[in-house]
């Protein structure tokens, strides 16, 4: 089973080294990674060039249309896995992310993981009740939903789906931005099978939109799309300010 890691990048330069290192460090190495610059105007591409020369796994690829989705189609076209990653820049999987999720996979009849986020550098309050939702009230609704026929629940810069999955349902849908961008994603990949919501993925990442936008406001968009999703409801679109961390 060979994994393809898609990243997206729009002026990582801070965040790309620390997530390469920690995916290149990975216990489980049948893997390639495909970093997309989305019209980078900063050194990231520089960076990615220099892991390059040390890793061959390492492809880049240059979409110049923004936006989160149009990247991941653009990986996903470069993509010569069986199974899509999607990874954030700024995520830090730990050493057995991929081994773990590749127990999971052995199931043929599931078609998609999802993990959850440790905002490591968050203020106290956000970082454990938002643990607190991804380890207790995220499994519990994404069976729920599953089980509804509403769709399932995936935090998109923390994913794994068959590539045939994607593939069948004609890429990702690029009408939706970011935030809840996922959910739309996760309802299509359920209707194929099942999407496992897996504790032992869990990911570190940076909650700097939060900071940038505010907690309480990029907070409340992620609740309209997910109380929509569990009334079975059309996932609401976003402004596209929201499409990539800033």
């Amino acid at each position: 089973m060979k994994f393809s890691i898609i990243i997206p990048v729009l002026n990582e330069a801070r965040w790309i080294s620390n997530t390469l290192n920690a995916v290149l460090g990975q216990s489980y190495q049948d893997f390639e990674i495909i970093v997309v610059d989305n019209a980078c105007t900063d050194n990231t591409v520089a960076i990615v060039q220099e892991f390059m020369k040390r890793d061959a796994r390492i492809h880049l690829v240059h979409c110049p249309t923004r936006g989160l989705l149009h990247a991941r189609n653009a990986g996903l076209r470069a993509a010569q896995g069986d199974i899509i990653v999607q990874l954030d820049a700024d995520n830090i999987p730990q050493p057995d992310w991929l081994f773990n999720a590749a127990k999971h996979l052995e199931d043929k009849d599931i078609v998609g993981l999802a993990g959850i986020y440790d905002y490591y550098d968050a203020s106290a309050w956000f970082r454990y009740s938002t643990l607190f939702v991804g380890f207790v009230m995220m499994p519990i609704g994404n069976l729920y939903v599953q089980k509804r026929k509403f769709g399932a629940f995936m935090i998109g810069g923390n994913a794994f789906i068959r590539k045939w999955v994607l593939e069948d349902m004609g890429g990702y849908d690029t009408t939706h931005t970011f935030c809840n961008e996922d959910l739309v994603t996760a309802r299509e990949v359920a209707k194929r099978g099942q999407v496992k919501f897996c504790l032992d993925l869990t990911v570190q990442s940076s909650a700097r939109r939060h900071k940038a936008l505010g907690y309480f406001n990029v907070q409340s968009k992620y609740n309209i799309g997910t109380t929509a999703l569990l009334l079975g409801r059309p996932i609401p679109r976003q402004p596209e300010e929201y499409d990539f961390p800033r």
